[in-house]
């Protein structure tokens, strides 16, 4: 059943304004379609229709796909304000029992898991879309439930999660063969628990509930070795590390603990035998906010919260990421328990954002109020010299630039708006006081979103930061 809820698109300008309390009012996001079906039994558990979101392109359209206590829906949303569903895929366990599903796609074909009940491994034939999916496979042969599932495009592996046999025998992760992606072939069984995985050319980044963050190498599959781990990290806010996602350049990676209060942490990994925090992210919406699922695209860390809805971070530099925009899918304005935005998907060709909401349905958002850097002034470096700009988001006319490199001298600091006009250009030659260089900007200055450029012999470095 299909129920479009069309809400007033609310769009604010760029640039942050403040509240009676002092707190930043961030750009909101453009609603363009919403979609969630009042007949459908929530879950008994968090009242939870809906779970995870996932994305595709199939045959030159963009798809949508959300699961729910019945099943997965897959949305046509080529064209978001028009959006419908194009087939529905009932699941093998259904009910007010289900709380979780989970998806991922390769080659042609959609991979779906349930963690409650009689389930299976559903996976379906997309080729025929925009006429309807198909299913080819349905069955508890290589597991009966999974909490979640992530495919290694590269090496065509499908990862599995915390799969449970028809035997009740739990397993930490499983690793199958999608060589015939209709036929997935069992190929090892690894005992560390994996509550979720990002995996990228047979490493596997594993998020390990209480026992922390692991770098797992699986290129022999039967022996699996840990490269890196970091499993004291108390200091920052430890608890139920629950799913993260690695950096464009892949020098880091963001996690997050699922716990009520408790930061994302920004690692650096290009080092595997010293992992180490570097930054910390919070939606500061409420004390007892959590982060539940988070993508990284580009420049952007794209973060469902539990209560908070969508929340969008520049991690750019990932010594001092930013919000830079936000949509609140759950109305109500607790922080108990587990309810709100569930996931999110960011990798669509169009740049709309899909978010799921666990009470109120399916998003397609629109965050174009975020512009990649302008042409001529892209993100030539990946911070070098491991570069800082700060405070990020700042009042008054002046910002101040640290680096740890001592050897950087001279450089150019230069300041653009987000069209790319040039507004400062300020050199650099002498040592700074307590090595914090002050960069000036122009009293006139208006509030906005401005992009920080830094050149010298080591590299060039590009962020962004926020006047108030």
């Amino acid at each position: 059943m299909k129920n479009n809820i069309f809400l007033s698109l609310l769009l604010l300008a760029f640039a942050p304004c403040l509240t009676a309390t002092a707190q930043p009012l961030y750009p909101v996001a453009n609603l363009l379609f919403n979609w969630k079906d009042t007949t459908l039994a929530p879950s008994a558990y968090y009242n939870n229709t809906y779970n995870e979101v996932w994305g595709f392109v199939q045959n030159g359209r963009e798809y949508a796909v959300i699961g729910s206590t019945a099943g997965t829906h897959i949305f046509d949303v080529t064209d978001p304000v028009n959006a419908y569903q194009a087939d529905f895929v009932p699941g093998a366990f259904t009910g007010p029992y289900v709380v979780h599903r989970d998806y991922d796609s390769y080659n042609g074909f959609l991979y779906m898991v349930c963690d409650e009940g009689n389930s299976t491994l559903q996976i379906a034939d997309l080729r025929y879309l925009p006429d309807s999916v198909h299913v080819v496979y349905d069955s508890d042969a290589l597991f009966m439930r999974s909490h979640n599932v992530f495919v290694d495009t590269a090496t065509a592996k499908l990862y599995a999660c915390i799969t449970k046999h028809t035997n009740e025998t739990l397993h930490g992760l499983e690793v199958f063969d999608l060589q015939d992606p209709t036929n997935p072939q069992f190929l090892a069984d690894y005992n560390l628990r994996a509550h979720d995985v990002y995996v990228q050319n047979d490493t596997v980044y594993l998020s390990g509930e209480g026992n922390g963050f692991f770098i797992v190498d699986f290129t022999n599959v039967n022996s699996p070795q840990i490269i890196g781990s970091l499993t004291d990290y108390a200091a920052y806010g430890q608890g139920y590390n629950h799913s993260g996602w690695i950096t464009q350049d892949g020098n880091f990676f963001v996690f997050a603990d699922e716990n009520h209060g408790l930061p994302m942490k920004m690692v650096r990994i290009d080092n595997l035998s010293d992992i180490q925090v570097v930054s910390t992210i919070s939606s500061d919406i409420d004390p007892n906010s959590i982060p539940h699922n988070q993508i990284i695209r580009g420049n952007y860390l794209y973060v469902s919260y539990y209560h908070d809805g969508l929340q969008v971070f520049d991690v750019s530099d990932p010594y001092n990421p930013f919000k830079v925009c936000q949509y609140k899918t759950y109305l109500p304005t607790d922080h108990d328990s587990y309810r709100g935005a569930w996931g999110v998907y960011p990798y669509l060709p169009s740049g709309h954002i899909l978010v799921s909401d666990m009470q109120y349905g399916l998003f397609v958002l629109d965050v174009g109020l975020l512009p990649e850097y302008p042409a001529g002034i892209a993100n030539e470096g990946q911070n070098p010299v491991q570069w800082s700009v700060f405070p990020s988001v700042f009042t008054g006319n002046q910002l101040n630039i640290t680096t740890r490199n001592a050897a950087l001298l001279p450089f150019t600091t230069q300041v653009y708006n987000s069209a790319g006009q040039l507004l400062v250009n300020q050199s650099f030659s002498q040592p700074a006081t307590h090595g914090v260089q002050q960069l000036v900007l122009p009293p006139t200055l208006p509030a906005g979103c401005f992009i920080v450029k830094i050149a010298s012999a080591n590299g060039v470095f590009t962020t962004k930061v926020i006047k108030m």
